[in-house]
């Protein structure tokens, strides 16, 4: 597109600003009828399938394209026209926290189980140390030596570690019978998702403030700005939520008037967040922790509202992830990445089996739905891309790659193992293995 655009810019004897302003129209333009056509009738009935569904659900899919549609592959949309995008970018960002901010109700947390905050506290303790051990010890090896300070290191590690923090909630594609003990642990599953991605986005927003660069361009530590960032984005979190209480009274049941309050909330938190230099993930979703705790009567029919252009708004969103993508990651690379996905095939079932051992009777003793925390969750892409917003370079992308491959090669695992369990229980029931 942008090779068109150029062509046809060059031919009317436009500026080079005219044809930017063509190119970042034309790949906007592209994003948003993506993100519109992957919600109509016909892309619904392709998502009935199971394979599809998980593809589809975990915006793998649309990743694809975007890598494809990117500058490696067909060079439809150009990496630095995102760059004119970046308020998109930043409302996607926002959009996300918000809704994950909104299952932090104070009602809903009181009824968590137990078992539910130990599984969660665990995966996430040793997610984080053993992605940060393997992180760290790949990246003083892959990172040339003018970037193998503590500081540029740290802030890398971090973000990869709340990358791995949780797992994807959706279970549909993982097909098991419906029994009461398989209904429940898919129960956690999902419930364990929400948990985990908010520890995912607070881990990466103190990581954010933590590190940051100064006026000389060298990366330095910064504790109190990272304090200082928290306080702001706590105070702007409660105004906005007392402010979106307000104006959701105003709107009743008026559904543009409730895009308009949620449009809002999100521009103004992702703006201050950017403008103030702290995490647009952290900030958008204290906002919305506020706001699901204030909202009052108003917000069951809020939540129904957002969840509805929740799938269009992040499809576009991980269309634009695919863009950003930069495939040549290396040996290294590679290593990185089966060392992570190894994590995952290791840790999160652990993690998931240790912590309710003592529920063994109300559960299954054999489901696929025990590796469905192996699968990343897609808070985790939001995270990459933060990562990539915060510092626009080659080698945030290709960590971005790192992330998105993971996490598409653990999104096929635990489906292929489901298959081989429903293959193993025919077998079973079949006489003689199949035979009459």
């Amino acid at each position: 597109m942008h090779h068109l655009l150029n062509i046809l810019a060059a031919g009317g004897g436009a500026d080079p600003d005219s044809t930017k302003a063509l190119q970042v129209f034309g790949a906007t333009a592209l994003v948003v009828a993506f993100g519109l056509l992957a919600t109509t009738k016909r892309a619904y009935r392709w998502q009935r399938i199971p394979a599809v569904g998980a593809l589809m659900s975990g915006g793998w899919v649309a990743i694809v394209i975007g890598a494809l549609l990117g500058p490696h592959a067909l060079h439809v949309i150009d990496g630095d026209v995102l760059l004119h995008v970046r308020p998109l970018l930043m409302l996607g960002l926002g959009w996300i926290g918000v809704i994950v901010g909104m299952q932090g109700q104070a009602e809903l947390l009181k009824r968590v189980p137990m078992v539910l905050w130990r599984w969660t506290l665990i995966d996430a303790v040793l997610s984080v140390l053993l992605t940060g051990a393997i992180a760290a010890i790949v990246m003083s090896l892959w990172l040339p030596p003018q970037n193998r300070t503590a500081v540029w290191m740290l802030g890398s590690v971090l973000a990869l570690a709340a990358c791995m923090v949780g797992w994807a909630p959706e279970t549909r594609s993982i097909r098991v019978a419906h029994t009461p003990r398989a209904t429940r642990l898919a129960v956690l599953v999902q419930s364990g998702a929400g948990l985990s991605a908010m520890m995912a986005i607070a881990l990466f927003g103190l990581t954010f403030g933590l590190t940051g660069r100064d006026e000389a361009g060298q990366m330095q530590f910064y504790v109190g700005r990272a304090a200082v960032e928290i306080l702001i984005a706590a105070v702007v979190a409660i105004l906005l939520g007392f402010g979106g209480r307000f104006m959701l009274r105003r709107a009743d049941r008026s559904r543009p008037d409730m895009l308009a309050v949620f449009i809002g909330l999100v521009a103004i938190s992702a703006g201050v967040a950017a403008d103030l230099w702290f995490s647009v993930l952290l900030g958008s979703m204290l906002v919305g922790m506020v706001v699901a705790n204030l909202a009052g009567p108003r917000l069951r029919d809020f939540e129904r509202f957002i969840l509805g252009a929740e799938h269009a708004v992040a499809l576009m969103f991980f269309l634009l992830a695919g863009v950003l993508l930069d495939p040549a990651i290396g040996s290294w690379g590679t290593i990185l990445v089966m060392a992570l996905l190894a994590v995952r095939l290791v840790v999160k079932p652990l993690a998931l089996t240790k912590s309710v051992a003592a529920y063994a009777d109300e559960l299954p003793l054999q489901s696929a739905l025990y590796a469905a925390p192996v699968r990343q969750s897609p808070v985790a892409i939001a995270i990459a891309v933060g990562l990539v917003l915060a510092e626009v370079s080659i080698f945030n992308r290709r960590l971005l790659t790192i992330i998105v491959l993971v996490g598409l090669l653990s999104e096929l695992l635990p489906f292929l193992l489901s298959l081989a369990l429903r293959r193993q229980v025919r077998e079973k029931i079949s006489p003689a293995g199949g035979g009459a």
